[in-house]
């Protein structure tokens, strides 16, 4: 996916692209979940004592949390965290979809604090929706495009209050628009004038 989204994003939602990526991510790496066992033997930690066990930061246990609690809900997508800085079009993952956070969204997240559940039950309500209608903005990608068209990217934003805007990179021009329809509206008629 080649996507170059500057400024201070919220969330991100896009769909996959069979097209490789160049260059290294510069999010952060996926985090193993505190329940995460796979590959240690029984009784391999009884055998070296306390020196076996593995210590990871809070960073790690409070993303491993969120990735787990996502990937759980949504198990087409992969999680990742991102700051204002950072080369979108270098985040992807090995599944359908992906979900770009911001630091600030995963503490959110992984909060158990009494007070931050409605925010968190707003921010995972918006995440519902977004991951709704990056479902539908793929099938009518599908619909509007055929096998001679490269699409490289597509997806959804949302701000810090919550509202959506769509982007699509198609045969190397970038769209974007406040609407699905309007988006695919503009697809359409740059699809029509090429033929033309």
């Amino acid at each position: 996916m080649a996507s170059n989204i500057n400024g201070n994003i919220n969330q991100l939602f896009r769909g996959a692209s069979n097209e490789p990526r160049s260059g290294t991510a510069t999010s952060k790496p996926r985090g193993p979940s505190k329940s995460d066992t796979s590959g240690i033997k029984a009784g391999a930690l009884d055998k070296f004592g306390e020196s076996a066990k593995v210590s990871l930061s809070p960073e790690a246990e409070m993303y491993g949390k969120v990735v787990d609690l996502l990937q759980n809900k949504y198990d087409n997508a992969d999680v990742f965290v991102a700051g204002p800085n950072d080369d979108l079009s270098q985040i992807g993952g090995d599944l359908e979809y992906s979900i770009i956070l911001s630091e600030d969204e995963m503490k959110l997240l992984a909060s158990d604090d009494p007070k931050d559940k409605e925010a968190k039950e707003k921010l995972m309500g918006q995440i519902d929706d977004a991951m709704t209608k990056i479902k539908d903005m793929s099938d009518k990608i599908g619909e509007n495009t055929g096998e001679e068209d490269e699409v490289s990217n597509y997806g959804i934003k949302l701000d810090k209050n919550g509202k959506m805007s769509f982007f699509a990179d198609i045969n190397g021009k970038s769209f974007a628009d406040s609407t699905m329809d309007s988006l695919m509206k503009s697809i359409m008629s740059d699809k029509t004038a090429s033929t033309q």
